[in-house]
């Protein structure tokens, strides 16, 4: 026990110290950072209540009061916060199932609590478990559960390792919140909770910088790494947006905002099954996939796509693209300028075209 309390001032000092950082960072979504926010601050109080049962237990009887209410709080709240982390993972998007959960466990806890078949706390003020204890362990495992759900779900936007990662941590997270189950006087839950949260916090800035905070695609920055690993078969896909500061100028930048918004939507939709989708400049992006074979057949569906998206808007968006694969022998300097090539005759011709028809107009 008293190596418990030998590592409290290391546990305060993290929680404190990660409450400060989460409050204003920039480099991760503000879902995630008020789901942070909230688990520190959570895990806080939550090991001051495990603090309390522990010096309440067995002690004078003026202080039962007080020993079964950190009981019931740091019991109540354990699960309930291990939810609304996952709730903010999730960004929020589930968020009528987690309250329908969360309120089922409330009121079966307390029902529990009433009857005394969580815990209860005896004449000598010693806690014990209640016959029933095993509903709360359910509870907390479905909790977790969750969190690794929407972990792994996060993951999926990253590369297979950040995959292999999340599943890393997924496990270690089960295992370790787990061992205090089985040895009830071994107080670790706490201690592995606010490490796992740390590394949770460590992944997600990882992840999130990974991404254009604008379109959801991946950066410029992950490009220039991605493509320097280019393999044989492998396809780069250039687009360019036609005109786009003419939209920005006649329009305004919220427009274009939008409008970037709305092709890297469709590049996803329609590439996403086939490779990852990058914001590579203003109004650039790249998609670099795996194999090429029908690649012709996925730049039409996305014109298409981009034609239906724009047919009633007050702006016509055109996008030029322009393809190159990754031969024997080739550099991906080699790849990434063929493509660039591509993409620009195709606009030159557009431009050509546009020019024929207007002055043929006049």
């Amino acid at each position: 026990m008293n190596q418990y309390f030998y590592t409290l001032p290391v546990i305060f000092m993290t929680v404190l110290c990660m409450l400060f950082l989460t409050i204003k960072n920039e480099y991760v979504l503000p879902a995630h950072r008020k789901g942070f926010f909230v688990a520190f601050l959570g895990a806080f109080f939550v090991i001051v209540c495990e603090v309390a049962t522990i010096l309440f237990d067995g002690s004078a009887m003026k202080v039962k009061a007080l020993h079964f209410l950190a009981n019931y709080l740091g019991f109540l709240l354990s699960p309930l916060l291990v939810v609304f982390f996952a709730v903010s993972i999730g960004r929020f998007h589930r968020v009528k199932g987690a309250v329908f959960g969360a309120g089922a466990y409330f009121v079966l806890y307390n029902v529990l609590v009433a009857a005394k078949q969580l815990f209860f706390i005896d004449a000598q003020n010693n806690y014990h478990r209640g016959n029933l204890f095993f509903v709360y362990l359910i509870s907390y495992l479905a909790a977790v559960l969750y969190l690794l759900y929407e972990t792994l779900r996060f993951s999926r936007k990253g590369f297979k390792r950040h995959r292999i990662f999340a599943h890393i941590l997924s496990i270690c997270f089960l295992l370790s919140s787990s061992i205090q189950v089985i040895k009830p006087e071994v107080y670790i839950t706490r201690i592995t909770v606010v490490l796992s949260l740390c590394t949770y916090y460590a992944y997600d800035i990882e992840l999130t910088n990974l991404f254009d905070r604008l379109t959801g695609a991946l950066n410029q920055g992950t490009y220039l790494r991605k493509i320097k690993e280019l393999k044989e078969q492998q396809v780069v896909v250039i687009f360019d947006i036609d005109g786009f500061k003419i939209i920005n100028d006649n329009y305004g930048h919220q427009y274009g905002d939008n409008c970037l918004a709305v092709v890297a939507r469709a590049i996803k939709l329609i590439f996403g099954n086939y490779g990852q989708a990058y914001r590579i400049g203003g109004d650039e992006f790249a998609v670099v996939l795996r194999k090429g074979n029908n690649v012709e057949s996925l730049i039409m569906h996305f014109e298409k796509t981009i034609a239906d998206k724009f047919e009633d808007a007050p702006c016509k968006i055109t996008v030029s693209t322009g393809y190159a694969k990754y031969e024997k022998n080739d550099t991906y300097e080699d790849v990434v300028k063929r493509a660039d090539d591509n993409m620009y005759r195709v606009k030159n011709q557009k431009q050509a075209l546009a020019a024929t028809v207007f002055g043929s107009e006049q």
